[in-house]
């Protein structure tokens, strides 16, 4: 150590409470409450209708970012924004540190770096995004704030090392690390200071949450980080000197997926350590009621009727159907009608209600049930034909509120790569992510194309939310609330549909995105309480990737542009096609064991086709922030707009 070098003990405490303060000044906007939501907290929210954005927005997002990274590389000087930046961190420095050598040397040669790819992500998205001119200003203003905020940071690393000869400078690959950490805190800052979001969720925690959990769950995050950032701390220091500045911007992305990837197999293990066999199926079966909400269906609700009446045959219990007609303008009443009266084994019958959206047709058919035992799914959803029979075995346990299938794609009503690469997700998100930290309580989704539920639980919160995204996932946590935890049972079996044209499935996943923001707004641990790991582990975890997604979405063009600007095309691109390269057989082991696993190998072939789709991912995601209304503002401040009806999503 090197306490020498210091101007004195109160400059140091002053940097650190300033620190401190910037910090706070950042995350407050995340727990402030705004009036967007006029809903009531619990089962209603009310907010401004968003719109799928213009197919020639993100075209414009890309372009833009190009115009910035041209004027980037283009001011040289005293306006060169990467020695203005290093000269007001050393300044910083030199009121904290006698050590000015030593500080040029850790800032010599700085660029900006993933500073400038989170700093002309937010700029691109206030002018690309929805919101008037005061609003857009406000969200550029955030990029300021970041590059201020980030200054000081990087100030305090550099004195770290200077002190300690910790190698966290802002250069270094762990500085880039704590570049992305606060990129993080600032894009959702943006969102949540900007954009009209639902309200914290006001069900109160009935039940404290078993601290096993989370002790089991941050041990094995924490072993798989550490295994992860030993192994990429090992590829930086064996690379060639002359790579380490582009394996510093590109290592962060891959540590999320391998981290992901070993805290799987790390559960895996205490899932066989630690979780009792399956339960034997009940002697006695209860009742079932099923409710299906339609809308204009007509083309697969047949399919769907016909395969809950084959599931019924497999049960000992008497099922009955009930599908409530959400306003449909074709065919879809006359034709459930007809299915259900050629019904051999369940009961069904069809209400008609107006076009109220899915959570309102939900709430009508949860209102006519008589069940104690409940299961939604979709219209288009193909159950399979023992997915009753294995069912009501988990609620003998009566901490158990939800049960979750298996989900593979169904076959598409035209012949489309989409089903394929669904697969891949399904086999990811279920096959793995919630087959092993289910045991932690941590699945935040149990997903609405087949949700088994006790009835009891949804009369307690007052049926399914109307007004949002995501109301199979704003379920799940409001049961988890209420102490119930969920279980996935690969016995259960369905098929959901998957969208055959490419403007269907973009629908499809911008209102998915969208539901990921509206989840996290509502229940976020820093605005709605801590709860089970599904909400502070989870959901945020996704949350996180999807409020990062438009800056993931530009960080191949930014290295691409780097290489070009900055004469190190060869390094940077190398490097850049080797982490693709690298993931892509990571992903693709991954996805062998599972589809090898779960007997769908066949499709394997179809994995070539993912980092293309991932990109589109990364542009459904991009889609979904600019989808989100911009909270209204004046010159003289905020105007709520009075909204009185649920918009219907």
């Amino acid at each position: 150590m090197h306490l020498d070098l210091l101007a004195g003990l109160r400059p140091f405490l002053l940097l650190l409470t300033a620190d401190a303060v910037l910090l706070t000044f950042l995350a407050y906007p995340l727990v402030t409450r705004y009036p967007d939501d006029q809903g009531d907290g619990l089962a209603l929210v009310l907010l401004p209708k968003p719109k799928l954005p213009s197919y020639w927005r993100v075209p414009a997002f890309g372009a833009l970012f190009l115009v910035l990274m041209v004027g980037y590389h283009g001011l040289r000087g005293s306006w060169d924004p990467d020695t203005v930046y290093a000269d007001l961190v050393a300044r910083i420095c030199g009121a904290v540190v006698r050590s000015p050598a030593e500080v040029s040397g850790y800032l010599a040669g700085f660029t900006l770096g993933l500073r400038f790819l989170t700093a002309g992500t937010i700029v691109c998205l206030a002018v690309v995004g929805r919101g008037n001119l005061v609003r857009r200003l406000l969200v550029a203003f955030q990029a300021a704030v970041y590059l201020f905020v980030m200054a000081f940071l990087d100030a305090t690393l550099v004195v770290v090392e200077v002190l300690l000869g910790v190698p966290i400078a802002p250069t270094t690959l762990l500085g880039n690390f704590v570049a992305v950490g606060l990129a993080i805190l600032a894009m959702t800052r943006t969102q949540y200071l900007n954009y009209a979001l639902p309200g914290p969720s006001a069900v109160p925690f009935a039940k404290r949450p078993r601290a096993s959990d989370a002790a089991t769950l941050i041990g094995v995050t924490v072993a798989a980080m550490a295994i992860c950032m030993a192994g990429l701390l090992l590829i930086f220091h064996l690379a060639n000197p002359a790579l380490r500045p582009a394996l510093s911007l590109v290592l962060p992305v891959p540590f999320a997926e391998g981290s992901f990837v070993i805290r799987s197999m790390l559960l895996a293990l205490v899932n066989g350590v630690t979780v009792r066999p399956d339960p034997p199926v009940a002697a006695v079966q209860p009742p079932i009621d099923v409710i299906i909400p339609a809308y204009n269906e007509e083309e697969v609700i047949v399919d769907t009727l016909l395969a809950i009446d084959t599931a019924a045959s497999r049960y000992a219990g008497p099922v009955r159907v009930i599908l409530m007609n959400d306003g449909s303008t074709d065919g879809t009443r006359e034709v459930a009608l007809a299915t259900m009266a050629a019904f051999t084994h369940a009961t069904g019958e069809v209400h008609d209600g107006r076009h109220g959206g899915k959570s309102e047709s939900l709430n009508a058919a949860l209102a006519l049930t008589r069940a104690d035992l409940i299961v939604r799914i979709d219209a288009d959803t193909i159950v399979g034909e023992w997915s009753l029979h294995y069912t009501p075995r988990w609620f003998e346990d009566p901490v158990i509120g939800l049960v979750e299938p298996m989900c593979f794609p169904r076959a598409a009503r035209q012949r489309t790569v989409f089903p394929y690469l669904r697969l891949f997700e399904e086999l990811k998100q279920f096959g793995l992510n919630h087959l092993t930290i289910q045991t932690v309580d941590g699945v935040n989704v149990v997903p609405g194309v087949f949700t088994a539920f006790r009835r009891s639980i949804a009369m307690e919160l007052g049926g399914f939310t109307v007004g949002m995204n995501g109301e199979d996932g704003d379920f799940t946590l409001r049961a988890s609330r209420l102490g119930y935890r969920s279980w996935m049972d690969t016995e259960i079996i369905v098929y959901e549909d998957v969208p055959p044209t490419y403007a269907e499935i973009r629908e499809q996943r911008v209102r998915w995105g969208r539901a990921v923001h509206h989840n996290q707004a509502r229940h976020g641990p820093y605005r709605a309480g801590v709860a089970t790991p599904k909400v502070w582990f989870n959901q945020t975890q996704q949350f996180v990737k999807s409020a990062f997604a438009p800056a993931r979405l530009l960080l191949p063009l930014y290295l691409l542009l780097t290489a070009a600007f900055q004469g190190t095309d060869r390094n940077v691109i190398l490097i850049f096609l080797g982490g693709y390269v690298l993931a892509e057989i990571v992903f693709v082991a991954l996805q062998a064991v599972l589809t090898l696993g779960f007997r769908q190998g066949r499709h394997l072939g179809w994995v070539v086709l993912w980092p293309i789709w991932h990109e589109f991912l990364m542009v459904f995601a991009t889609e979904a922030w600019l989808s989100m209304p911009g909270r209204p503002l004046g010159v003289h401040g905020t105007r709520p707009v009075v909204i009185t009806q649920a918009v219907i999503h």
